[in-house]
């Protein structure tokens, strides 16, 4: 497809926000459960460590992502859409309604909401539809959009005002909100170009798996790992750090508060420095930058956080801008006819994260964070060796997609 062929920019603006929206359903879901999770523990009368072993094991449910993907292969991006938005907002609406009855019940909707969450289907259709010296901004726009914060500013006074489930149910009730604007979406030409290969794969996944080419398994295993370090120590991160702030460091509910605020709005400049790094520097530069500066941050966690919030607020920046390279790298990576396959299938490795990162917090760190600090410190250290192994992916893959039409990347990576 030739690139005079891409859509209006009025119509561009519009698939951006929409995307950008769907970014902040998924956002919000993955991180409100920092503030959430010691409400968790007193609700159901649990440590730390137990809750993160039956969150690792629930988390196994989420290795079903590339269900999700395969569809917006099948049925095309629209659809796929539509099935993640519902997955995230009636889960998160459920939580809300009755996730406080057993902790099975909350379980049970939490691991549904993780099946939906950091799916990312939304940069496809950006993907697809922006000229080749767009698509790294105009995924980090939508991206920047989806880090808004409000997890750290509304999440608390939510939970004060209507309970700890509403942190999450309101938050669904968002998420049906906006498939108002899921009906003005257009499928995306590169999708309807190539839907005539899928006809023949309706209702049979492996047909979809035979389109994938040796290169691109190798890719989606190289993929699937960095995303396993980034889920692994991101997972780390977020399920313990609002303890280890409060109740090992000792700072008040006020000041953490204030630390996680800014630590979130850190991530909007994360992604809006990461569009600009990938164009001006390229994608490999980025997997390098985001990899030492999360891995630095985390430590400086560990041992300077009675000093100053300067290195959680660094974390989330970094963490923010590690992700924003893997939206925008993945997807450039795989032709139209398997991304969104292909995507979810890497997704599926990363979904190993969701597993590990919990387990790990389980096994190393106590039921009480009473003199914890020197255990949580090297459950930190762990964690940010973790996010330096996606380094060793360039031994394997350093191709340069920088300022490349879809079609160019996939002609010379053949």
């Amino acid at each position: 497809m030739t690139e005079d062929r891409m859509r209006s920019k009025g119509y561009m603006t519009f698939l951006i926000i929409f995307m950008g929206l769907i970014a902040l359903l998924d956002n919000y879901l993955s991180l409100i459960e920092t503030d959430a999770i010691p409400y968790i523990l007193v609700e159901f009368g649990i440590t730390l460590p137990k809750f993160l072993l039956w969150q690792g094991l629930f988390g196994i449910v989420a290795f079903f992502v590339f269900i999700l993907s395969w569809f917006a292969d099948i049925w095309g991006r629209k659809i796929g859409i539509l099935i993640l938005i519902l997955v995230m907002s009636v889960s998160a609406l459920l939580v809300g309604l009755i996730g406080d009855t057993y902790i099975w019940v909350f379980f049970i909707f939490y691991a549904i909401l993780t099946l939906g969450t950091n799916v990312n289907l939304w940069t496809i259709p950006i993907s697809e539809e922006s000229p080749a010296k767009n698509r790294a901004i105009n995924g980090s726009v939508a991206f920047l959009i989806g880090l808004v914060p409000l997890y750290a500013v509304i999440g608390i006074p939510i939970a004060k005002a209507f309970g700890w489930t509403w942190m999450y149910g309101l938050f669904g009730i968002f998420g049906l909100a906006i498939l108002v604007f899921w009906f003005f979406m257009k499928e995306t030409k590169r999708w309807e170009t190539h839907k005539g290969e899928y006809k023949i794969s309706i209702g049979k996944y492996k047909e979809s798996l035979k389109l994938i080419e040796k290169k691109d398994w190798m890719f989606i295993i190289i993929s699937g790992a960095i995303y396993i370090c980034w889920n692994t120590s991101f997972k780390m991160l977020t399920s313990t750090v609002a303890t280890y702030y409060q109740e090992v460091i000792g700072i008040s509910g006020d000041t953490w508060t204030s630390f996680y605020t800014f630590a979130g709005l850190s991530t909007i400049i994360g992604a809006l420095t990461i569009g600009i790094i990938m164009e001006k520097l390229g994608r490999i530069f980025a997997l390098i930058y985001c990899s030492i500066g999360a891995a630095i941050s985390v430590i400086g966690i560990a041992f300077l956080a009675t000093v100053t919030p300067i290195f959680l607020i660094l974390a989330y920046f970094f963490m923010a801008s590690f992700l924003g390279f893997l939206l925008v790298y993945i997807t450039e990576m795989f032709d139209t006819k398997i991304r969104a396959t292909a995507l979810g299938l890497a997704l599926t490795l990363s979904r190993v994260g969701y597993v590990v990162g919990p387990l790990l917090g389980f096994a190393i760190l106590p039921d009480s964070p009473i003199n914890a600090l020197g255990t949580y410190q090297m459950y930190y250290v762990l964690a940010a060796v973790i996010i330096l192994l996606p380094l060793f992916s360039l031994i394997w893959n350093k191709y340069e997609t920088k300022s490349k039409t879809l079609e160019a990347i996939q002609d010379e990576t053949k």
